[in-house]
């Protein structure tokens, strides 16, 4: 019997002497004391005394210690394995449009926004795409994400798509809920109030800090500012339906972060958004077009510094009764890992990455042709196999490697900073569930 390489150990919390154990595979999360890691530490040779032995047993038990390395391979096979063998949920991402009515200082669709709307035809043959691809894999849920540019710019798509699934699901005795990420400069009452029956569950709304921030970050194409008009829709859709706030930063703006945390408290939004997040702005690939071919991006997503900036504003949201996910979780890629996953842009063209979404070089058909998809089901994460953070991160991300390196297959790993920020999001989440966060009794 050995230690499973997929352990990852957070010594001397929640207290001197004592290491929270966890495990990448199982998802397992347990306490220690010094004498149980020594003993750990010491295997394959048993210890003598019973309670010990106990002890070691149920750590097997939860996947901390196993067999053999085989085992322990085997068991990662297994995650990927349940994983592309999953088609319980079509996840279809919709681009109702490349329009946007913002003038953002960043935007990961640079380059290809553009003044085209999904018409009816499209929208009509979207259904019967996502449709034929429940029926393909025998799906129960039908779950859809309205995406953009900005998806309300263009709601006679959104109306034709989400009623003509939420019939087949009625008629067919599936499930169908959907969503959007909008800027939330026309999310209105009266939109949710006509949505929800059909299938509306959640929406995201962009915040980039206080009123001067994020009217300089976030403002309309005429230069004006969006704040004002954003929280008065925000106010009043969280009357009716969960929204979730992300806010996006860069080391520009990310000190004034807790100003907006604090503006929207004082207004009692704190406990009635949805879920709160933070999300580093890296580059686009208009950037990585930019540069020659070899050339190789200092920054590309998450780094030590932006996960510690996640996990601190992480923090202060609990203290001040915000609802955030700070609990590790394993990601699972659509554009590799999930057949079941699919984008589709609005001249109905395939692709397996919202971020490419737009870019031709990453189109793999459409819906008149045949499917090509050079990505989907690629086993990259065998080259990671022996990494304690390869059930997490699976084979890496695309966009990301394709950001750094200008090639989506190469290796982009972020070992550092998932290291640091696994680390650190176990002590959170479980100073969170023990309620030892100021203000984590009003979080959930």
């Amino acid at each position: 019997m050995i230690a499973s390489r997929f352990n990852v150990t957070v010594p001397d919390f929640p207290g001197s002497g004592k290491h929270l154990f966890y495990n990448t595979v199982t998802q397992a999360q347990v306490v220690i004391d010094d004498e149980l890691k020594a003993i750990i530490g010491a295997l394959p040779a048993l210890p003598q005394k019973e309670e010990s032995r106990t002890a070691i047993a149920q750590l097997q038990r939860m996947g901390f210690l196993v067999a053999s390395k085989d085992d322990d391979t085997a068991a990662l096979e297994k995650i990927f394995k349940n994983v592309w063998d999953d088609h319980s949920v079509i996840r279809a991402t919709v681009l109702t449009t490349y329009s946007c009515n913002f003038g953002c200082v960043y935007c990961v669709e640079e380059g290809v926004k553009e003044p085209v709307f999904m018409d009816e035809k499209t929208a009509v043959e979207t259904i019967a795409y996502i449709e034929g691809k429940l029926k393909e894999y025998g799906s129960k849920k039908i779950d859809v994400y309205f995406y953009g540019g900005e998806p309300l710019l263009n709601m006679p798509a959104i109306r034709t798509v989400a009623r003509g699934l939420s019939d087949f699901a009625l008629a067919n005795d599936v499930s169908f809920t959907f969503g959007f990420n909008t800027n939330g400069s026309l999310f209105t009452p009266e939109l949710i109030a006509e949505l929800k029956p059909l299938g509306l569950t959640w929406a995201k709304i962009t915040i980039d800090g206080p009123k001067e921030t994020h009217d300089r970050y976030r403002p309309f194409k005429n230069g004006k500012g969006s704040f004002d008009e954003i929280i008065g829709k925000l106010e009043a859709a969280c009357t009716l339906m969960p929204v979730d706030v992300n806010i996006n930063f860069d080391q520009s703006n990310v000190e004034r972060a807790p100003e907006l945390l604090d503006y929207l408290a004082e207004i009692g939004l704190a406990s009635k958004i949805g879920k709160l997040s933070f999300t580093p702005i890296t580059a686009t690939p208009k950037d990585r077009g930019g540069l020659r071919p070899a050339t190789e991006m200092d920054r590309a997503m998450m780094t030590v510094e932006t996960a510690r900036q996640v996990i601190e504003l992480s923090r202060l949201a609990l203290e001040k009764g915000y609802k955030v996910d700070v609990g590790v979780q394993a990601r699972a890629c659509g554009m590799v890992l999930r057949r079941t996953s699919f984008i589709i842009d609005p001249h109905g063209d395939l692709y397996g990455c919202g971020a490419f979404a737009g870019r031709k070089e990453f189109c793999y058909g459409n819906f008149h042709g045949e499917e090509k998809d050079r990505f989907k089901g690629l086993e990259l994460w065998r080259r990671c196999a022996d990494c304690a953070f390869a059930p997490l991160c699976g084979d890496g991300c695309p966009f990301g490697a394709y950001l750094r390196y200008g090639d989506p297959l190469a290796l982009n790993c972020t070992k550092e900073s998932m290291d640091y920020f696994v680390r650190e999001s176990l002590k959170l989440s479980y100073l969170k569930k023990k309620n030892l966060i100021a203000g984590g009794a009003r979080s959930s």
